[in-house]
């Protein structure tokens, strides 16, 4: 079989950049060449073998002959902790972030007039005011949120608003247990990704937090925790959002976190589900309205944090082609979809950018149009 030069450089910047190292190769495929040895010189490697190795990096594998380093762009700033430490991006973070790009370098050429928005913010702005614009800019109403048919109703909701200020929404099951969601703006494009690891309440919480992170400029990787001003202080803007003092009037009893413990845990849980919220920014906004106080909220944000360690009850695994578009989101794949249409990409490049097979584009449409 005929053999192809692989370079050696651009296989140590792959690695580099990906914090990853010759043996985590050897672990994720079985090739005549080891690994190794590509670290040492060029290697004539068996086109199998090389089309097993662009696998792992998820790239085609003419991507691995040129005889230069890759050069990945900034992934931002990094917001994320690990026993309160910053910690070294992972290998399976790094390839989403690679998606992103990949995403946002296509929203540029192919969509440029299509660049997101967001509220203007100038100088210092208080949590609440900041919160009152944001809802008021996305356009959901309490009624419209009250009247979703359901938590993953709630989370179209949310979705859809952000989608009609041009912000992508990507839904991916991320693997990094550091991270939660990340969200990344470069130049008028802005994509917020979400992990599908989570219920839906959490899922909305991240997209508003997000995209508090995109109005704020300052998009980066973070785990949702208090262990940054900027992260206490999109929370707040978050829950603000989620709760605003109108619906908050509508639903809360006098006194309804004033009983035990129990009665307390469960009121919270009702209107986490009546609001279609997270029980995140229910507790942030009953501390800031001062329905209860301080040391109320800390122990109860202990209690939840408690069950929610627990993690998410296995539910089935949802269609193919519904994880397809989850993880484009559907405003990217409907503008992915209406360019192969208009001939400005063909069916390959579709493929590459939805993620998927070139033979899988026409069943994905499909879907697509069904889900609509």
């Amino acid at each position: 079989m005929a053999k192809v030069r692989m370079s050696c450089t651009r296989f140590e910047s792959l690695l580099a950049n990906r914090n990853m190292t010759a043996d985590a190769v050897a672990e994720r495929t079985a090739t005549a060449v080891r690994p190794h040895d590509l670290l040492r010189a060029d290697q004539d490697v068996e086109f199998d073998d090389l089309v097993a190795l662009a696998k792992v990096f998820k790239r085609p594998w003419s991507y691995l002959l040129i005889d230069t380093p890759e050069v990945y762009p900034s992934t931002g700033s990094d917001n994320r902790t690990h026993a309160n430490r910053m910690v070294a991006l992972s290998p399976e973070l790094i390839a989403e972030l690679q998606m992103v790009d990949l995403m946002l370098d296509a929203a540029a050429d192919l969509f440029p007039r299509g660049g997101y928005r967001s509220p203007q913010v100038t100088g210092d702005i208080l949590a609440a005011d900041l919160a009152s614009r944001i809802r008021s800019f996305l356009g959901v109403s309490v009624d419209d949120q009250l009247a979703a048919i359901d938590d993953f109703g709630a989370l179209r909701l949310w979705v859809a608003a952000l989608n009609n200020q041009n912000v992508y929404v990507s839904q991916r099951s991320l693997k990094d247990p550091t991270v939660r969601a990340f969200s990344k703006v470069r130049g008028e494009q802005a994509v917020v990704v979400v992990s599908t690891k989570d219920e839906p309440h959490p899922r909305i919480f991240s997209v508003i937090h997000e995209y508090c992170h995109v109005t704020l400029r300052s998009a980066g990787i973070c785990d949702l925790l208090d262990h940054s001003e900027v992260e206490r202080f999109c929370n707040e803007v978050t829950a603000g959002v989620l709760m605003p003092r109108d619906l908050l009037d509508r639903l809360l009893v006098p006194g309804q976190f004033s009983g035990s413990e129990k009665a307390s845990d469960d009121a919270l849980r009702t209107l986490s589900g009546r609001a279609h919220v997270s029980q995140q920014a229910l507790l942030i906004a009953l501390r800031d309205r001062q329905v209860i106080p301080q040391d109320t909220y800390d122990a109860m944000e202990s209690r939840r944090a408690a069950r929610r360690s627990g993690g998410r009850t296995s539910k089935g695994h949802p269609p193919y082609y519904t994880v397809a578009i989850n993880k484009a989101g559907r405003m990217f794949a409907h503008r992915i979809v209406d360019s192969l249409s208009e001939g400005t990409i063909d069916r390959q490049d579709a493929g590459a950018l939805l993620g998927i097979g070139e033979h899988n584009v026409g069943t994905l449409i499909r879907a697509l149009a069904s889900g609509d």
